[in-house]
């Protein structure tokens, strides 16, 4: 899992790209996106769709917490994938 560093009042956008995941033909559809625990104050304002990837805008955070971004995709095909990060927010 990758771990990315932001301090509380930066906005930084992550890619997470499911092309090993999705077979040739196949592209994402739609997402949802959770940043948890809540007590580490990073939200997620927004989320953009590619064919295979979905970029990941976060803001906010608690110096010193640690927080876990999931992107679950749906695909075209009926596909449901899910791919994790987390984030330290420096202080």
């Amino acid at each position: 899992m990758d771990i990315f560093t932001k301090y509380p009042a930066e906005v930084w956008d992550y890619d997470v790209e499911f092309t090993r995941s999705l077979p040739d033909g196949d592209t994402i559809l739609s997402a949802t996106v959770t940043v948890e625990p809540a007590e580490s104050m990073v939200s997620c304002p927004r989320f953009d769709l590619g064919t295979d990837t979905v970029k990941v805008w976060l803001i906010d955070g608690l110096s010193g917490k640690t927080a876990t971004a999931s992107v679950i995709a749906m695909t075209a095909q009926g596909r449901t994938i899910e791919e994790e990060f987390k984030i330290r927010v420096r202080g």
